[in-house]
């Protein structure tokens, strides 16, 4: 269940993409092309003439299997030398098509950057500053540092926020608010301070897209259409929540669906699409050949001037590297994630409730891959023919004497930097992103059933062995200390941080989930005694009681908040507004309330004549719901 969650908080990640030339129609021969001469293999070495049919024989693995359907582009030297679509649009009844669009996810964090960069090189921004100097009075309220957020950690993801899966998406366009208003209405607790941990923010890229929009004095979407759709030719693209910006769009994508692993294959999401209420942090929704034009403005040629910017320069600020975890380690790039293969690439992938996509590319080959699927946290096609057309990562020789990992406390439990501090969920998901890892020997880790290998000193390369994390293509260990004796301080997959758990928090979260399993084992367990009750006093005909009465009460009301919380679970994943999970907050502030009211009148009367067993019988009561009404209060169940 772990390694889903991560791998789930994983997946939001690369970017790119080039046209010059009408993508290939599907089935188009490559040999046919004029330009191949001048692209003669991918980094990986495989030769452009082969390509098609690596291509189709690697998907073939896949589509209707374990991933429903695909558009995939591939970029070289400003020419798009493949497009072709796989699967379906709904399985078993229609198929892909290189015109379908598909949800970008956090793809679309690019435009935001590339928005931003825009009017730094105007000079309206200045990526130092502080960002409130850009914002209404009074926008940003929960700010719990001195030190200022800037452009660059909203770029770095360490602006210091924790995270939200509330208010998120929504299941209904009617709800959907502005973005002014989602920012302000769901403003997260700062818990780091800014610059210290790269915690993954929808909130924080979303909240640069404000600031994009009051600068400039237009809505965000306008701004994207005006400045880079529009330049570039993206006519099959749009970025706005409900696709006001482009109506065509809105009605094209009624006709994909998104899709989810149910058993052994794709099948169709039931219910309705969800929308992004932080629309600039994953909303944009288009075809694969308008994502290879966006890439292909971020590899100009030479002589060149990308249509994005006024200057190269400004892109070249843009694609160097602007955060680095450690030396060596893969690092951001003003926004666009670093990774390390045949060649280094830059790029953003994304993941919405039931499509996946995955943009990479390398400026410096000016080759570009663009995957689109429908179907949920699809890795198959998305990581591994990226992964296969990139190339594998080969380490430098002659790094030196590597550091004997054991010599730093590496073995313990982990948690995710980008969680929920406060709320209802705080507990679900510091127990969902809480993991061991160990050291296997010197070199070695494993994480989550993953192993990794040093390759440089305190950076490591996944070597498989959970194929539900082969998303994770490194990660960094930063520590302190000597090298004889030192210890863990953070670990880093590039876009957020694991940091260390101690031993007492790890035993709180364990112990409390164990005790909740508890209290429902003991709520079933006072029915069936309840109701052995009934039948034996029905014969006997024996009188109730108020004590008894009060048991009865107590563990039902403790029945229904259990279920009551079950329900607000449910609803939350289900993408319901905040203010509709209300109800359910109040119904756990009510029982928090009568709780101790309830136990004190029951231990006032506890005189009443009654036999040993039943005495016992409600004591336990007694006890489990206060211990159960004692974790709702301390896990922020009723917020």
């Amino acid at each position: 269940m772990k390694t889903r969650i991560l791998l789930a908080i994983f997946a939001i990640l690369t970017v790119q993409f080039a046209a010059a030339l009408e993508p290939i129609i599907i089935g188009q021969r490559l040999s046919d092309l004029d330009f191949l001469n001048s692209a003669p293999e991918t980094p990986s070495g495989i030769p452009i003439s082969e390509l098609e049919q690596f291509i189709d024989n690697y998907t073939a693995e896949y589509i209707g299997t374990k991933t429903a359907g695909a558009a995939i582009a591939v970029v070289k030297n400003g020419e798009v030398v493949f497009s072709k679509a796989y699967g379906y649009a709904v399985q078993d009844e229609t198929e892909v098509a290189t015109d379908s669009v598909f949800e970008w996810g956090s793809g679309t964090k690019l435009l935001v950057w590339t928005s931003v960069m825009q009017l730094a090189e105007q000079g309206k921004i200045d990526l130092n500053a502080d960002i409130r100097q850009y914002l209404p009075n009074n926008f940003l309220r929960k700010l719990r540092y001195e030190t200022p957020v800037t452009m660059y950690n909203l770029m770095h993801h360490n602006a210091g926020w924790e995270d939200s899966v509330i208010n998120l998406f929504y299941s209904s366009p009617k709800v959907v608010p502005t973005l002014e208003r989602q920012l302000r209405e769901n403003e997260p607790r700062q818990i780091y301070k800014p610059g210290t941990i790269v915690a993954y923010s929808n909130y924080g890229t979303a909240l640069a897209g404000f600031i994009v929009e009051h600068i400039s004095r237009m809505p965000f979407y306008q701004y994207v259409h005006e400045n880079i759709f529009e330049p570039l030719g993206m006519t099959d693209t749009s970025i706005h929540p409900l696709q006001e910006d482009n109506p065509n769009i809105r009605e094209r994508r009624s006709l994909i669906k998104g899709h989810v692993i149910t058993g052994d294959r794709p099948t169709p999401m039931g219910g309705e699409r969800i929308y992004i209420g932080l629309y600039p942090a994953g909303s944009a929704i288009g075809t694969v050949s308008d994502a290879a034009k966006f890439l292909s403005a971020l590899m100009p040629l030479e002589i060149e001037t990308s249509k994005l910017f006024n200057n190269n320069d400004t892109l070249k600020k843009m694609l160097s590297v602007s955060y680095s975890f450690i030396d060596g380690f893969p690092g951001i790039a003003h926004g666009f994630f670093e990774n390390f293969a045949a060649v280094n690439t830059l790029g953003h992938g994304g993941n919405t409730a039931a499509f996946s996509s995955l943009f990479t590319f390398s400026a410096k080959e000016r080759f570009a891959v663009v995957i689109m699927t429908n179907q949920a946290s699809e890795t198959a096609i998305c990581n591994g023919l990226t992964k296969a057309l990139f190339g594998e990562y080969v380490p430098q020789e002659n790094i030196g004497e590597l550091p004997d990992i054991r010599n730093f406390s590496f073995s313990g439990w982990y948690t995710m930097a980008r969680r929920p501090a406060t709320g209802f969920t705080k507990l679900i998901m510091s127990a969902a992103m809480m993991f061991p890892a160990s050291a296997v020997d010197e070199n070695t880790v494993n994480i989550g059933g993953a192993i990794f290998v040093q390759v440089s000193p305190f950076v490591f390369k996944n070597t498989g062995g959970n194929p539900l994390l082969d998303i994770v293509n490194f990660i960094g260990v930063e520590t302190v200390g000597s090298i004889e004796r030192g210890k863990v301080t953070r670990i880093s997959v590039g876009y957020f941080d694991v940091l260390p758990v101690t031993a007492g928090r790890a035993a709180v979260i364990n112990i409390s989930i164990i005790i909740f399993i508890l209290c429902f084992l003991y709520i079933l367990a006072a029915v069936i005694i309840t109701i052995i009750g009934v039948i034996k006093n029905r014969k006997k005909r024996l009188p109730s009681n108020l004590i008894k009465k009060l048991n009865i009460i107590l563990y039902s009301f403790m029945a229904a908040v259990f279920i009551n919380n079950i329900i607000l679970a449910v609803r939350a994943l289900s993408f319901s507004p905040y203010t509709s999970l209300i109800p359910h907050f109040i119904l756990n502030i009510a029982y928090i309330v009568f709780v101790p009211f309830c136990i004190g009148f029951m231990f006032a009367k506890r005189k009443i004549e009654t036999s040993k067993a039943n005495m016992v019988f409600y004591t336990f009561t007694m006890v489990f719901s206060f211990v159960f009404s004692a974790l709702l209060f301390a896990w922020e169940f009723w917020r």
